[in-house]
């Protein structure tokens, strides 16, 4: 089964939501590069937490693509790091063990 992958994190004080997503939709094409890339989806809380969703075919692949983020060989990453703190940021990695349709 695929495996989603979590990514939690808060704005930068001087990053707004536009800029944000701006950067999340940008950050795409390296997403999509990724060897057993899957889908994507960004949300946010009333209260400023936002989650990046990304389900990968299986675990070697999420976490091949989490060793390839590199704002120096992908610059489409770059406004993506400037926007969001890092200091907050926590992610993590689930085994689909279900699915609906």
């Amino acid at each position: 089964m695929s495996v989603l992958e979590t990514v939690r994190y808060r704005l930068k004080p001087d990053a707004t939501p536009e800029a944000a997503i701006k950067a999340w939709e940008k950050s795409q094409s390296f997403a999509r590069a990724q060897d057993g890339f899957l889908s994507r989806k960004l949300a946010v809380t009333g209260e400023g937490d936002w989650l990046d969703l990304v389900e990968w075919r299986d675990m070697t692949c999420a976490k091949a693509a989490g060793a390839a983020f590199n704002p120096a060989n992908f610059p489409e990453l770059m406004d993506l790091v400037t926007v969001l703190d890092e200091s907050s940021m926590v992610m993590s990695h689930y085994e689909v063990k279900g699915e609906t349709g």
